[in-house]
């Protein structure tokens, strides 16, 4: 009889034991989950704010090429540097946005610092760029 007792004392302990891990896997798993989503969220964030920038880039390229038809030999010769130095920073994103998609979720938070850093630098940079132009055409490149 005791034996009884002590092997179904024995399995109950298990069978808590046992549901003790499946509830805390099933919440380690969720927490996986979560953190899957997390990431996939803000790579389609950032993704969307660099694709927008480079949609901007690209605007200001067609502008400058309608410029040069009426520019001087002068001002062809800065718009080309103006062009040259756009492309240079449509270049950097495509090298952010494919960090970014590459990117693991082991090595997401240290993309995104990387990421965020460069997105900071060119987004200074298209700020002065932008700065520059209005002011090589006097406030007419808009």
């Amino acid at each position: 009889m005791k034996t009884k007792i002590a092997l179904a004392i024995g399995c109950m302990a298990f069978g808590l034991a046992a549901t003790s891990c499946s509830e805390k896997g099933k919440s380690e798993e969720k927490e996986l989950i979560e953190v899957k989503v997390n990431v996939a969220e803000e790579k389609a964030e950032m993704k969307a704010d660099l694709r927008e920038l480079e949609a901007e880039i690209d605007m200001k390229i067609a502008e400058l090429e309608a410029k040069r038809e009426k520019a001087n030999a002068e001002m062809k010769a800065e718009i080309d540097k103006m062009e040259a130095d756009l492309k240079d920073e449509k270049s950097d994103i495509e090298k952010v946005l494919a960090d970014i998609e590459n990117a693991s979720e082991n090595t997401w938070t240290d993309v995104k610092n990387s990421v965020n850093k460069t997105t900071r630098d060119i987004e200074a940079e298209w700020k002065n760029f932008k700065a520059e132009v209005d002011e090589t055409f006097d406030g007419d490149g808009k």
